[in-house]
């Protein structure tokens, strides 16, 4: 007889896992809390304007082998576009726009090049960048180190920590240098560094981000005999002696299956447990999380010529231009202002945050200072990702767990990645796995 097997989340790990099960034949049933899939990676129409606004801005990288397969599995792969060539825009204050581009030479090489050639850094300082990759080559880990500490070990200056190191710690492991672990920067940058100049380009979707994976992914799985189910929030998982015989939905309905895969968030799942279960995963309690604020605003004119910027010295740090990501057939003036690890952000006022971001905004470009805004709205992801202090490094859990039958995914668990779409993706595809080996 088959199994049938309950996922509990319908994001990218939840859709993962159940389009990896049901591609192999398996009853796969899918439950979502809320009325539309994509968990913390969706996209929603503002009422106001009409445009596409997605929950917090997110980038690809040609590294994100799990999520290319995914994506390409639903057919859903050419929504995404990938950059030719691996590149960054920055804006400062004081020097303008400068970039960092990797030009066709083998990896890591492209990216030493491309370092190399980044405007606004000594000599000194682009020497001393090679320290970090001599670090990455080698097999030992910075063990308890946050960014910052081993930065210093690498007599990483305070000028390249500002203009490099920093913004690409803070957007990929959303986290302040100061707390955030250097074993998950080692593996950010051998990801994106070692596996090949492809795997450094950056993808952005095409569309809004629902649109990029949740109708193909929901297809798929009920084209294959099996069911998604949203609305349907699971309120407590039922355990008996040592195996989980049912999750119940908020109507009282309980859902039986063989096995079980939770697909959530840390705190969603331990809400799911009786007292006696939660004590076996203590150390999920204990995982903190960080949050990502994104300020849309819309104008009367177009007020950046670039897709998306990263800024230096001020407190916005990423400037999206969705007109030229999207291409909607009107013109919209649409951009999307982004603050990682934005705690001393996130509860702020709407107003607050506009008024700060456009006024960066027109102190970084000054050309935008005759543009007038039209509309804004604010997206607050309290709980947008796990916060990747040392100490995390050795809280978060493997798939498998006390219960023989129930198994866990997502990004915040030990999938050896930071919490990106590709630990997610990868955490479904480990998850589809144990199921189906028994």
């Amino acid at each position: 007889m088959s199994k049938r097997v309950a996922i509990i989340g319908g994001g990218f790990s939840g859709l993962a896992a159940a389009v990896s099960l049901a591609d192999r034949g398996v009853e796969v049933l899918l439950l979502e809390r809320r009325n539309h899939l994509g968990g913390r990676a969706y996209s929603f129409i503002d009422s106001k304007t009409g445009s596409t606004v997605d929950n917090g801005q997110h980038l690809f990288m040609g590294c994100y082998r799990h999520t290319i397969a995914f994506l390409n599995k639903i057919r859903c792969l050419d929504r995404l576009k990938f950059q030719d060539e691996p590149r960054v825009d920055f804006l400062d204050r004081d020097d303008g726009f400068f970039e960092f581009k990797c030009p066709a030479l083998p990896a890591p090489l492209h990216a030493v090049a491309g370092l190399l050639r980044m405007k606004g850094l000594t000599l000194g300082d682009k020497l001393r960048a090679l320290n970090v990759g001599r670090a990455i080559r080698s097999n030992g880990l910075p063990e308890s180190l946050t960014v910052d500490q081993w930065l210093d070990k690498l007599r990483q200056s305070e000028r390249i920590r500002q203009r490099f190191w920093y913004p690409m710690v803070i957007a990929t492991l959303n986290e302040d240098p100061r707390r955030a672990s250097a074993k998950m920067l080692k593996r950010v940058l051998e990801e994106a560094f070692g596996s090949g100049r492809r795997g450094t380009s950056i993808g952005i979707a095409r569309v809004g981000l629902s649109d990029l994976y949740t109708g193909g992914a929901r297809e798929f799985i009920e084209s294959r005999g099996g069911h998604v189910r949203t609305g349907a929030e699971v309120q407590r998982l039922v355990v008996e002696r040592g195996s989980v015989v049912a999750a119940e939905i908020k109507s009282g309905e309980p859902v039986e299956a063989d096995c079980f895969i939770s697909a959530v968030p840390p705190s969603a799942f331990l809400q799911m447990l009786d007292d006696e279960t939660a004590k076996h995963f203590q150390p999920v309690a204990k995982l903190k999380t960080s949050p990502i604020v994104s300020i849309n605003l819309w104008f009367d004119r177009p007020v950046i010529d670039r897709e998306f910027t990263g800024l230096i010295g001020t407190r916005c740090q990423w400037v999206f231009n969705k007109d030229l990501i999207l291409a909607p057939a009107e013109k919209t003036n649409q951009i999307a202002v982004i603050i990682s690890a934005a705690r001393d952000f996130v509860d702020w006022t709407r107003d607050s945050l506009v008024e700060m971001a456009v006024s960066e905004l027109h102190d970084m470009l000054p050309a935008s200072r005759g543009a007038k805004l039209t509309q804004s709205a604010i997206v607050k992801e309290r709980e947008a990702t796990m916060a990747h202090s040392v100490e995390s490094d050795s809280l978060r859990p493997g798939p498998r767990t006390y219960l023989k039958n129930l198994v866990l995914a997502g990004d915040w668990t030990d999938t050896g990645l930071p919490a990106t779409i590709e630990s997610a993706v990868m955490s479904g595809h480990a998850a589809a796995e144990i199921v189906v080996s028994g």
